[in-house]
């Protein structure tokens, strides 16, 4: 008995004397987490996407069909006999950018504009699925494809660099890509630089993930973003083709109507009061 004593003794005395096996790393709470997950993972995100640009395509053979036809509030009158034009945001829209958020959860960083610059210039995002399709095909019929995107003027050169890879880039390259400050007057609302495309083009479709791709009257409130979806009801799917994005945008800020001086914590317990419960 007194062996056994010694022996459970000496084994308790030697695993005490192991080095402690290393902690499992915290994970950060990341509210992100799902929403790429979901871009990069799943089947349904593709499925939408290609959906979405499944959807532009068939609306496009109408619209050349139509010559009454205009996607554009900011074109009114004498457009009928111009070239076609599509609008396209870039980010979310025509490239999947969820490597650098998926980047930003994985490390608990933040969103911005020098890691994000890097990003871009290295011209690792992949096209959202169907988008080259429906481009291209846009191209093939003689429709000119421009890029209205907030991204920053000194961004220009990768991402004209990107698109000419794709084979999505019309001639001169430069002339279809607008991006935010370019110009005096080119701020982040778009609708003055879709106003340049409507002097010379008639503008069929805009393609976008965030309603401000397409309005500049976009809302502050939740309420009021809804309004003005309904208020455009009609364009929805033919002449305005959204693109899933549940990672960022416009209808996140609304939740917290616009409130930049709360911290993370203060806009999380804002988009919690945001939600509507079963009970």
């Amino acid at each position: 008995m007194r062996m056994i004593r010694c022996l459970v003794l000496g084994a308790v005395v030697g695993l005490a004397a192991l080095p402690a096996a290393a902690a499992e790393p915290q994970v950060p709470e990341r509210d992100n987490l799902n929403a790429v997950l979901w871009m990069q993972g799943s089947a349904e995100y593709k499925a939408a996407a290609l959906s979405a640009y499944a959807a532009a395509r068939a609306a496009l053979d109408r619209a050349l069909a139509d010559p009454a036809w205009t996607a554009a509030l900011e074109q009114t009158d004498g457009y009928r006999d111009k070239p076609p034009a599509i609008v396209l945001d870039l980010d979310e829209t025509v490239f999947d950018n969820s490597a650098y958020m998926a980047w930003l959860v994985k490390t608990g960083g933040t969103y911005n504009a020098q890691s994000w610059a890097e990003f871009i210039e290295e011209k690792l995002s992949p096209p959202v699925p169907g988008a080259v399709d429906y481009i291209r095909y846009a191209m093939s019929r003689g429709v000119t494809p421009f890029y209205v995107s907030n991204r920053a003027a000194s961004l220009k050169v990768p991402s004209r660099e990107a698109l000419a890879e794709l084979g999505i880039l019309p001639a001169p390259g430069d002339a279809a890509i607008l991006l935010k400050r370019e110009r005096r007057d080119w701020g982040v609302q778009k609708g003055s630089r879709r106003a340049v495309v409507a002097e010379k083009y008639r503008i069929l479709q805009i393609v976008g993930d965030n309603l401000g791709d397409f309005v500049d009257d976009y809302g502050v409130t939740v309420a009021h973003r809804a309004q003005v979806v309904r208020n455009q009801e009609s364009y929805w799917g033919s002449r305005w083709i959204m693109l899933p994005n549940p990672a960022y945008g416009n209808w996140e800020s609304a939740a917290f109507e616009y409130n930049i001086k709360l911290d993370e914590n203060g806009r999380r317990a804002e988009k919690q009061r945001a939600l509507a419960p079963w009970k």
